[in-house]
């Protein structure tokens, strides 16, 4: 069973001094941790998609996994999504600028008492390991877990005044604001009312109970953050940042990059573990496959940490 989280909440300055609260969950397990899994979620998804729970007694929940196996997991909601939402006043941010927000809170967050000295592990789920990529360049973790995540974008997703941007960050962040509200319209697009289809293996759930419990934490979407993780080669410096151990997964029926390519961007990796997770889609936590990837996840921190 997993303990009830610890709620960290700390101040953090925006732009133009804007003050706002930021939270996170922190989930210990019984005994003192082996490590800190830190998890960001993907575009439309809250920091609850890492801790879905149980359906037709079966445990859905990432946090409850790895807690199990004596790791501390500590979930957080992007700037201005969740409980980390702000005023719409707010100046528009790139991701860059999003997670130096997040960098902030986590400087408070990462001395707390349990977990102050473990190493700690970048864990993102689709545009969430995006986000965790540009976290690592300004604070590196020991690890970096990526699920359903990788540098390759999506270029079937792309008009064609977006391919202009492809392998030209500097550009796209200078330039960012126009074509994201070109695309989405908004900063960020409530999709609570819509969600996954269980009718789409891809974007859906293997059954019922799982796709309920991927209802409940539909959230808003980040635009900018979908907009930059669709350009390939948007975040390639941060990318090239990634000098410690990678573990990599995505779904058998997974979008972006294929299996054999997801990993060939990640050149200075100090090591880098794939696993394909059969029969799942790129909502990976709502297969029964979470068993196999937990398993895996454990066993790989065993032996690169």
């Amino acid at each position: 069973m997993l303990n009830d989280a610890i709620i960290l909440k700390t101040k953090v300055t925006l732009l133009d001094g804007f003050e706002t609260d930021f939270t996170a969950s922190l989930f210990l397990p019984d005994t003192p941790a082996k490590s800190l899994f830190f998890c960001q979620p993907g575009g439309g998804n809250t920091k609850d998609y890492f801790n879905l729970g149980q359906a037709e007694d079966f445990d859905y929940s990432f946090a409850s996994r790895m807690c199990g196996f004596g790791h501390a997991v500590m979930l957080m909601d992007h700037a201005g999504v969740g409980e980390n939402k702000f005023d719409d006043s707010h100046p528009f941010f790139t991701p860059r600028q999003s997670v130096s927000f997040t960098a902030q809170a986590l400087k408070e967050f990462f001395v707390h008492p349990e977990i102050a000295d473990v190493k700690k592990i970048g864990t993102g789920h689709s545009m969430g390991g995006m986000m965790i990529t540009l976290i690592n360049s300004l604070m590196p973790f020991d690890g970096i877990c990526l699920i359903g995540s990788n540098a390759g974008g999506l270029d079937w997703g792309l008009q064609e005044e977006d391919m202009k941007y492809i392998e030209q960050p500097e550009k796209l962040e200078k330039e960012m604001e126009t074509h994201v509200l070109r695309m989405f319209k908004s900063p960020f697009i409530n999709y609570e009312s819509g969600g996954p289809s269980l009718e789409s293996i891809t974007f859906g759930a293997e059954n019922i109970g799982a796709h309920d419990l991927l209802m409940k934490v539909q959230s808003t979407l980040y635009s900018a953050g979908g907009y930059m993780s669709m350009i390939r080669g948007s975040f390639r410096p941060e990318v090239n940042k990634i000098t410690m151990p990678l573990f990599m997964a995505a779904g058998e029926h997974d979008l972006g990059a294929p299996p054999d390519e997801a990993p060939k961007d990640y050149i200075n990796a100090a090591s880098i573990k794939f696993m394909e997770l059969p029969g799942a889609g790129h909502n990976s936590f709502a297969f029964s496959a979470i068993e196999s990837l937990c398993n895996a996840i454990d066993e790989w921190v065993g032996e690169v940490l």
